[in-house]
Order: structure tokens, then C-alpha cells, then sequence
């Protein structure tokens, strides 16, 4: 089994802001489709999902960016497992850019749940034993909770379609633009984000809209979405 991973990814247009820089939902994008092929060459992806009706779901993910990738640069994702807490499988990230340095780190928590009734599994479940990478980095502490705060809304955001993955809820990168999207609705512009820690509490779907919240605090932005249930759907914190 490969204890690690590399990816390679080119920054296409439709990844880029007004700028030519990576969007944060393609810093996400990005992070995760290397992880999922990861898990795949584990012996943990799709089809062993499929088979043993679980998904595995992004629980927490803490991304700290050096700078934003240009339209056309050519990057790497670097991943690897990297053990258990509690119910949760940790994940690193490491993003190499065009001339090979690196340019961000991630730490990540997904939670293996069954199917139909979406409950945690003990990840003593899953039915190959993943690498011990004790050695490799371990970036952020994940394990506090970043809770709601009860803000009023201030954007009302329709979940569509094509929003959607194959788990059949909002994915996870559209979370991300959501947080980029409203910071620039307040100051008028994009800022260039330095760290975006963002934790998923609840599943949204089409055709749910998301109210989001936020404010700032100098350099840090809080952001929150609740579905029309009442029920807060993510949080995030990011500096710049």
C-alpha cells in the first residue's frame, strides 16, 4: 500500500478568481479528490464504500496557504492517513507549487458513517488496516470544537444540483467558496486568506437554502450557515 500520495493538478480558468489566484473552493477541491484517490489505491474508497454501505465525510479541515496558485501553475498535493482520534480518521495535506516549494499545509478529520442511517462507525470497521505515518508532519489540532454562534443571516444561498456529490449533499469545496463569497460581499473584494478552518455539522441538500452569518474581528473572519430546518450546517474561522 503507498503510505503517501502525490497529485498533480494544473490551475484551469474556471478554478481562478477575477485575479488569476486559486479560489478557495479550488484549494478544497483539490485537497480532497487527492484524498479520495488516496483511499481508493488503500483499499478504502468508493467501491469499498459501495460495498460495505459507509461514506466516509469530512468532519474538520484546517488549511493554512503560503500564497494562492496562478492560472496555469502546475501543483502537487501531497497526502497521508495519519491515525485516529476517537471516531475520527486524521488526514495531512502538503501543496507543492510550480517551482517545487511549498505553498500550504492542511490537517483534516473525516468520520466513517453506515448507511441508511448515517450513524459513526467504529473505524476498527474499515477492512484493511491504514499506513502508520507517526512520523510524517501532523500540521493543527483539530479536536476543539469551532461552534455556532446564532448571527444574523446576511446572504440566503440556494443549494442546486449541481452542488451536490456523490454523497448526495452539498460538497465540501462549495462551503469553502461560500466563506470566500461572503468575505467579499463585506469588503467590497476578495482578501488574500492566510488560514480557513472549516467544520461541517449537518448535511444540506437541493433544494435547501443556506442562510450565512459572519463578522469580522480585524484580520479574522467568523462565518456560519444554517439550513431552512433551523439547524447550523458548518462554521468556519479564517485569518488573512
Amino acid at each position: 500500500m503507498p503510505a503517501t500520495y502525490q497529485e498533480q493538478f494544473v490551475v484551469r480558468h474556471r478554478e481562478a478568481d477575477r485575479n488569476g489566484d486559486l479560489r478557495l473552493a479550488g484549494w478544497f477541491d483539490f485537497l480532497q479528490e487527492a484524498a479520495a484517490n488516496h483511499a481508493s489505491r488503500l483499499g478504502v474508497g468508493l467501491e469499498m464504500l459501495r460495498n460495505n454501505s459507509m461514506i466516509w465525510v469530512l468532519s474538520r479541515l484546517k488549511l493554512e496557504m503560503e500564497r494562492s496558485p496562478r492560472i496555469g501553475e502546475r501543483i502537487a498535493v501531497e497526502t497521508w492517513p495519519n491515525g485516529f482520534r476517537r471516531l475520527h480518521a486524521a488526514r495531512q495535506f502538503r501543496v507543492l507549487g510550480g517551482d517545487g516549494g511549498e505553498i500550504g499545509r492542511a490537517s483534516s478529520r473525516w468520520l466513517l458513517l453506515g448507511l441508511p442511517r448515517m450513524r459513526p462507525l467504529k473505524l476498527e470497521a474499515l477492512p484493511v488496516e491504514l499506513p502508520d505515518n507517526s512520523a510524517l508532519p501532523d500540521y493543527f489540532e483539530l479536536e476543539e470544537k469551532l461552534p455556532p454562534r446564532a448571527l444574523p443571516a446576511e446572504l440566503e444561498v440556494p443549494v442546486r444540483y449541481s452542488m451536490e456529490d456523490v454523497n448526495g449533499h452539498m460538497n465540501n469545496a462549495e462551503y469553502a467558496g461560500l466563506v470566500q463569497d461572503f468575505a467579499a460581499a463585506k469588503r467590497g473584494s476578495s482578501p488574500r486568506f492566510r488560514t480557513v478552518e472549516l467544520h461541517f455539522l449537518s448535511a444540506v441538500r437541493s433544494p435547501d437554502v443556506l442562510a450565512v452569518g459572519g463578522g469580522f474581528d480585524g484580520d479574522t473572519l467568523f462565518v456560519e450557515g444554517t439550513g431552512r430546518n433551523g439547524v447550523a450546517s458548518f462554521t468556519a474561522l479564517a485569518t488573512f
